[in-house]
């Protein structure tokens, strides 16, 4: 009976009948993997609430309540499903991988095709190739299939099978892995040196594929022996099993006035945690049953079937030589202008249309074409303008910088003068304060100290006086820069303006980046100079 589960023609198409129908398929099928278990699950379940329910008295009941409680609450902190998904995906894609391996259809037409002749030598040696190809599998799985090694359980039953002759048995062994390809590279070398191989390319391209062969089917054999971590595969097992079998008692119906809000109808058959039960355990399922494709599950390798259609497809190619090649003559389209394609009654309606561009759908204005002299002119004009633009930016933020610092002066005075007044209002409080001391103050003393606060305030005023010149310049220089902008706004020409102007245009000339057409955002590069 075949091992593998198809139900492709099933989901040819997505509508929900096709896939409703595999619910019902009985082997590999999720119900098989999980009902045992979902069983014991179950029973559990309603021995421990029948319990609860008649055979506990009061104080036991609220025992049971707390521990369920502690179980409903916690039993969340199993981290399992994060770890259960990236395993089956590990295990899946080392499935895939398997599977691609130890197909030797390839290695032994490349073989065939290039090893020429039609007498029984040239036949020999590309029969003798081929069946060194189907050994090497053979050995393969005899380690790795339990049902292989028990078709095959020793050497003489190779013998029998027509794998190895009584000369080849006494040189080999399980693990001689290697001999069979040495062999079949001995055979490739005889038919060089004998003229069957015509070229040194073709004997290089044969060994080649002898070795990519060779590391594929033995990378089966290694994957059998160094399988995914155990402690991983334990982990899973453990969590997912701990995590229901905590469930047993976490979901259990509670009578409790304060469990109200959490089981607000008695349910007597969890089917909630009954469904979660099939999806994780049957997740889980699906990982256990492929982690060794080469058992016997439903969806294990057809390895015997594997093994017996590559020695029939090996010997049939090395059989075929260059006599049974059909003869070359010309096709049924060979005077056909356009090729019309074959459909019968029933299926012309299926037939397809061809791909169409998604571009081709949109429907653009003509543009007028432009040569390319046209084209230089426009991109010189437009990296003069650039430039400008460039040019006449520096200029605007020149002006900026100007209008910052002559802020900033005039805040750095202000700061100074309000810094001395306070230092003489200081000063003159003290000399008060020694006045005030003085028992009997004297008139010389007196007047001294008169003429020092006089001169501090003649101080003062020469600091405020200082001041409003400092403001009356400031205000002067933006008035001057105001007009200057009106004046070149209006058409007018300053001679200063004139004179940044063509220094601007001479650095935007001189600057390698604006040559380009790129907008140079460094305005120092135009005036390195702070002031203009």
């Amino acid at each position: 009976n075949s091992m593998t589960v198809t139900y492709t023609i099933e989901v040819s198409n997505a509508r929900s009948t096709g896939f409703l129908k595999t619910l019902f398929i009985w082997k590999g099928s999720l119900w098989k993997l999980v009902w045992h278990e979902l069983l014991i699950w179950s029973v559990a379940y309603a021995i421990l609430s029948v319990c609860y329910r008649t055979a506990m008295n009061e104080e036991s009941k609220i025992f049971f309540e707390r521990y369920a409680s502690l179980c409903y609450k916690y039993g969340d902190f199993i981290p399992f499903s994060f770890m259960l998904g990236y395993y089956v995906t590990l295990v899946v894609g080392r499935w895939q991988t398997q599977f691609n391996d130890g197909w030797i259809s390839g290695s032994v037409m490349l073989s065939s095709s290039y090893i020429r002749g039609v007498g029984d030598r040239s036949r020999m040696m590309r029969r003798g190739v081929a069946r060194q190809m189907c050994l090497l599998q053979v050995l393969v799985f005899r380690t790795i299939c339990v049902l292989v090694r028990q078709r095959f359980p020793t050497l003489d039953s190779l013998v029998d099978a027509g794998y190895i002759n009584e000369d080849e048995k006494g040189d080999l062994a399980d693990n001689k892995f290697w001999l069979s390809i040495k062999w079949a590279m001995n055979f490739v070398r005889r038919a060089r040196d004998e003229g069957l191989i015509t070229n040194d390319n073709a004997l290089h391209d044969i060994y080649l594929e002898l070795c990519t062969l060779r590391v594929q089917l033995l990378s089966l054999w290694l994957a059998d022996w160094v399988p995914v971590p155990l402690t991983y595969t334990q982990i899973i097992f453990i969590a997912v099993r701990v995590y229901f079998a905590v469930m047993i008692v976490g979901r259990q119906y509670l009578s409790h006035d304060r469990y109200a809000s959490r089981y607000p109808v008695d349910a007597y058959v969890p089917f909630l945690s009954m469904i979660q039960f099939v999806v994780y355990i049957g997740w889980m399922k699906v990982a256990e049953a492929l982690l060794n494709p080469f058992g016997s599950d439903d969806d294990d390798f057809e390895c015997n079937w594997i093994i017996d259609r590559n020695l029939k497809v090996a010997l049939a190619m090395a059989d075929m030589g260059e006599e049974l090649a059909p003869p070359l003559e010309k096709d049924a389209n060979w005077d056909a202008a356009d090729i019309v394609p074959y459909y019968t009654a029933d299926t012309v309606a299926h037939k397809e249309k061809g791909p169409v561009g998604s571009a081709s759908m949109l429907n653009l204005k003509p543009a007028a074409m432009v040569s390319m002299e046209k084209l230089d002119e426009i991109r010189r004009n437009s990296s003069f303008l650039v430039r400008v633009s460039t040019a006449l930016k520096s200029l605007h933020s020149v002006e900026v910088e100007l209008k910052d610092e002559i802020q900033m002066e005039r805040i750095h005075a202000g700061n100074e003068l309000r810094k001395r007044k306070w230092s003489i209002s200081s000063e003159t409080s003290i000399a008060s304060s020694l006045d005030l001391e003085a028992e009997k103050p004297r008139k010389g003393v007196g007047r001294a100290n008169r003429a020092i606060v006089r001169n501090y305030s003649d101080i003062v005023e020469d600091e405020e006086e200082e001041h409003n010149r400092h403001e009356e310049n400031n205000l002067s220089t933006i008035e001057e820069h105001q007009q200057r902008r009106r004046v070149m706004s209006e058409g007018g020409s300053d001679p200063k303006m004139q004179l940044i102007k063509s220094e601007s245009m001479r650095r935007v000339k001189s600057t390698p980046g604006l040559k380009t057409g790129h907008v140079v955002q460094q305005p120092h590069l135009l005036f390195p100079s702070r002031r203009l």
